[in-house]
Order: C-alpha cells, then structure tokens, then sequence
C-alpha cells in the first residue's frame, strides 16, 4: 500500500514512516466522527498513535483530565476515546484495535492506556498516584499500580498508628475471582485486590477504592448511608467551615481519652475490641486501645445536621444509645449504689 501525506499541516498526517508501519485506508465509516477528514485516506496509524498517545498523555497529566472528570462522571478510558474523537476525529481506543489487527474489538480499559504510555514513555506507578489522588473515581487493575498506592497510603496519617503498633504492612496483590449474573448467565469477574497483613494473624484483601486515603473520604463514606439519613450533612468543605481537619476528626474519642479513632475501616482485633474498650475505657491507668470513628448525634432528639454532630468512638456512642440522659442517670446511680457496697 503506498504512503500518502493527507495534510502536511498536521502532524498525524504526515506518513514519513519506515517498514513495520501500519497504513490504513478509511472507506466507510471505520470508526470517523461524522466531519472526520480522515475519511476517503489513507494514513500511517503508527506515526498517527505516537501523535495520539503524546496528546493523551499531556490530557491526563497536565491538569485539563482532572479538572473535568468529576464534572463528567465517565470513566477515564471513555473521556480519553472522546478527547482523542474531537481532537483528531476518531478514538483511541479505534486506531488501538486498527494497530493491532484486533478482528473483535478490545475496548479500551484503563489499563490498557496505562500500558500503552508505559511502554512509550516508561511511566510509572508514581504518575498514576497524581490522577488518584486529584480525582474521586480511579481505577486500575495493574499489579505494579496497586502494590505501590497501598505502599503510598499506609504511609498517611491515618494508618500511621496502626502501621507502628501492629506493624501493618502490603504484602502484594491477589487475584480475587467471584461469579455473578449478568443477563441470566453466570461468569466469572476477576478483579486484583491489595493484601495487607498485621501481626497478631489478621490480613484482609482490599479494593483499592475502599483504602481510606484521607478523612474527606471516610467522612463520604460515613455519610453514604441512606437509612441513617446523613445525606444532609456530606459536604466536607461544609462540615469544616474554616475549621483544621484535626478539630472535626480527633485522635482520641473524646469521651474516653484512652480510646484511639480508627479511620482506616480495618478490624484489627475482631470481637476482641469490645471487650478491650470495656477494659480500658474511664481508666487512665489502663493504657489505650482503638475504637471505630463514628459520628455522633449531640442531641440523639434531632436529626443529623452540621451543628448537631460530632465524632465519638463507636463504643461511646453504642453506650449513649442505650438510653436517654434520664436513663443514664438512673442507671448511673444504680451503679454508684452497688459500688457502696465494697
């Protein structure tokens, strides 16, 4: 087939190519917009994808991909297919496929693009921690990826205690295959899972998307549930109001001081941390240990709203629910009046 320049203008137009290249004539639609000039040429798709992949790459990292993704609520494989249509009148993930002979057509995944600048240009997991942490929806596959983010995120300060006292740790990434329904049809979905172990024996396989990396989104998290009606108070900018992260979410349950809040979602002692709570709770003497972080009702009468919340560990709270003020009194009492007996 010979090599035709369409447009010298422009770049990806220009088929200087050598052996080895894949040329392409576009008869029909074969994936164009609907101006696409690219319809009726023929073009190098080799030297047209190394001018689609420097684009992408500056798309995804010089700042216009994160500005605009949360905005779209798409994926990023499916910005990135109409960033590359609008700018050279037909998707990535199209001349991907052209490339490589593909008779079925591979869509592309997020990790496919990440593969495809890797190779190219020797990215690593590092770039790809910009994008997770300036965007609210990231996903990756990719064993290298995931291993090094939850190196990265245990090192934050809410791990930071737990990583030094039960020494946790990432020990790799596992495959985690589970069957489900899709159309009447039972397959098999395969998804990586981080692995992090401690040391009294405990492990768990997380999903990158439920690894707290900061308060903001635990505070999401917390505030997701619909039967709890908290979806009044999610607004974090809101819930801080000029104030420091570490004035709304404290290090120790305020009401008992030797109980740590444990942000990370992690049970490190199962059904064992009751019974230490109950220990040490009230007794100074006694050392700490870890509570969950939950969120309080300041007035269990009222509903939840910014003025009316506060973060408390999970046992304190479970204690304030058993009652009323009332209650507690009376109860309180009873316990004082046993105490006289000894």
């Amino acid at each position: 087939m010979s090599k035709t320049i369409i447009n010298g203008s422009n770049d990806f137009f220009d088929v200087g190519g050598s052996d080895g290249d894949v040329m392409y004539s576009f008869t029909g639609l074969c994936g164009l917009t609907k101006d696409s000039v690219l319809r009726g040429k023929t073009v190098n798709l080799s030297d047209m994808y190394d001018i689609m992949l420097d684009d992408v790459r500056e798309f995804l990292f010089g700042g216009e991909f994160v500005s605009i993704i949360d905005k779209k609520r798409e994926c990023m494989s499916t910005i990135v297919n109409k960033y590359t249509c609008n700018k050279h009148g037909i998707s990535m993930e199209c001349v991907y496929n052209k490339i490589q002979g593909n008779l079925t057509v591979t869509g592309m995944t997020t990790d496919i693009l990440f593969n495809e600048l890797k190779v190219k240009y020797g990215i690593t997991a590092i770039d790809w921690m910009y994008l997770y942490d300036n965007v609210a929806n990231f996903y990756t596959n990719d064993v290298d990826i995931l291993e090094y983010m939850g190196n990265r995120l245990l090192s934050n300060d809410i791990h930071e205690y737990f990583v030094t006292e039960y020494n946790l740790r990432t020990m790799g990434v596992v495959k985690n295959v589970k069957q489900c329904i899709r159309t009447n049809v039972s397959v098999d979905v395969s998804r990586n899972l981080i692995k992090i172990e401690w040391n009294n024996g405990g492990s768990k396989e997380i999903h990158l998307s439920e690894f707290v990396k900061s308060y903001k989104q635990w505070w999401r998290a917390a505030t997701r549930s619909k039967t709890k009606k908290r979806g009044d108070i999610r607004d974090y900018d809101v819930l801080l109001n000029g104030r420091s992260v570490t004035e709304v979410f404290p290090v120790y349950c305020p009401v008992f001081s030797n109980l740590r809040l444990n942000y990370t979602g992690i049970d490190f002692d199962g059904k064992n941390n009751i019974r230490k709570c109950s220990e040490i709770a009230g007794y100074s003497d006694k050392g700490e240990t870890w509570s969950f972080a939950s969120i309080d009702r300041i007035d269990s009468s009222k509903g939840y709203s910014y003025d009316n919340i506060s973060i408390i560990s999970h046992y304190a709270n479970a204690l304030k629910n058993v009652g009323n003020i009332d209650q507690l009194r009376i109860l309180l009492r009873y316990m004082d009046e046993q105490n006289s007996y000894f």
